[in-house]
């Protein structure tokens, strides 16, 4: 091969590469603005499960869409929850003009407030802000109802054992659910945390400073490509379950929020499809 074949080949296969890249990473994207809805019916509930009631509170920009990300994190769609703007999570440049800052829920405040005593620390969280809450009714068809999330923090790994700790849960309640949270009216027995660190007793809610490069390190995939995940360090995917009575009405409430300030935002990736209860066979 001569060498304005040479040049002309490599000159192609570079451009093919750099399209190919270019492609790549236009498909990586978070999508806001959908109704509370279509967040839950349409890219959440799965299988067996049937949704109503579905109320949010939270700047709208904290809930947002992940698709295209199957080969930069440990989830590749789902919806996404913020104490940020939910596109903070890609780089795309979105602002959280509309978190509400100062919150107030004691529950998350108390599940943040929990973890250091388990781990052997003893910081504290002063408040949460930034508050996202996705709360809705729904029955199921199974005996089980589980769904695959995953956390993210810009937090990691300078915030560690602070009081810098931002949190999430996911609060269950109904029938044969007997939990120290609050629950909504019509379901007096309150309700439980099932976002917490597999087979640990007690449970161990999740956070940056339960799971990480030191601690729980099993289920910490370390730091993320800055260039497409604006995150410093992210969980391999978890499972919340939690066994549930076929044909009744259960509640959860979603929440996510800053730890102790209103910057440095957390997301929690719930994955496309996966919040299912399955009919017994």
């Amino acid at each position: 091969m001569n060498r304005f074949y040479r040049t002309t080949a490599c000159t192609l296969l570079l451009l093919f590469f750099v399209v190919s890249q270019m492609g790549g990473q236009g498909t990586l994207q978070i999508e806001s603005n959908l109704s509370i809805e279509s967040y839950v019916n349409d890219f959440l509930l799965g299988e067996g499960v049937e949704a109503f009631n579905i109320t949010y509170s939270g700047g709208a920009s904290q809930l947002g869409v992940l698709s295209g990300a199957d080969e930069v994190f440990s989830i590749g769609e789902g919806l996404v929850m913020s104490s940020d703007a939910a596109g903070t999570l890609v780089c795309d440049g979105t602002f959280c003009d509309d978190c509400l800052g100062v919150g107030d829920d004691e529950d998350l405040l108390n599940i943040a407030n929990s973890v250091p005593e388990l781990i052997g620390q003893s910081f504290t969280v002063q408040d949460v802000n930034d508050i996202a809450s996705l709360e809705f009714d729904f029955t199921v068809q199974g005996d089980t109802v589980a769904f695959n999330f995953a956390f993210s923090s810009a937090e990691y790994s300078s915030y560690v054992n602070t009081q810098f700790n931002d949190v999430f849960a996911f609060f269950l309640s109904g029938p044969g659910v007997d939990g120290p949270y609050t629950a909504p009216e019509g379901f007096p027995n309150g309700a439980i945390n099932i976002a917490i660190v597999p087979d640990s007793d007690p449970p161990l809610p999740i956070t940056v400073s339960s799971v990480n490069e030191y601690l729980n390190s099993e289920w910490f995939a370390g730091v993320a490509d800055g260039d497409e995940i604006c995150s410093n360090g992210y969980t391999l995917p978890f499972t919340a379950a939690h066994p549930v009575q076929c044909g009744q009405v259960y509640h959860i409430r979603l929440a996510i929020a800053d730890g102790s300030d209103t910057g440095l935002g957390s997301h929690v990736l719930l994955e496309q499809g996966s919040f299912s209860s399955p009919a017994i066979a």
